[in-house]
């Protein structure tokens, strides 16, 4: 799978992803400046084909706030920003999941993995 890393994410994340064997984007690799909107960052993944990862509250819940269609997943990491719960988080979410599912948002707790259906 590929990747979309956008927001506050600590390199963990990426090293962790890499290590289950996807490739990793930043925005700048298809031109989305820092200060794009939740559509636009959506848009660009979405031509891409790339599924997003991120810990940015505003990002992950943009398709369900704006009815934005996303056919790729979001991986929302919502715990405190350390390497090694960042690291455990996507360990934990690919033990569970081998395959993630398209439209759909997987929320990383501490204790948890919460799937939610993204609007069509």
């Amino acid at each position: 799978m590929h990747f979309l890393a956008c927001g506050p994410l600590i390199p963990a994340v990426t090293d962790a992803l890499r290590r289950h064997g996807h490739q990793v984007h930043t925005p700048g690799e298809i031109h989305v400046p820092p200060e794009a909107t939740p559509p636009d960052v959506l848009a660009a993944a979405q031509t891409r084909q790339w599924d997003i990862v991120t810990a940015d509250p505003v990002l992950a819940g943009a398709p369900h706030q704006a009815c934005l269609p996303f056919s790729r997943c979001i991986v929302f990491l919502q715990l405190p920003a350390s390497d090694l719960e960042h690291d455990h988080a996507i360990d934990r979410l690919f033990n569970r999941y081998k395959r993630l599912s398209t439209s759909r948002l997987y929320t990383i707790t501490t204790t948890r993995v919460k799937i939610r259906q993204l609007p069509p």
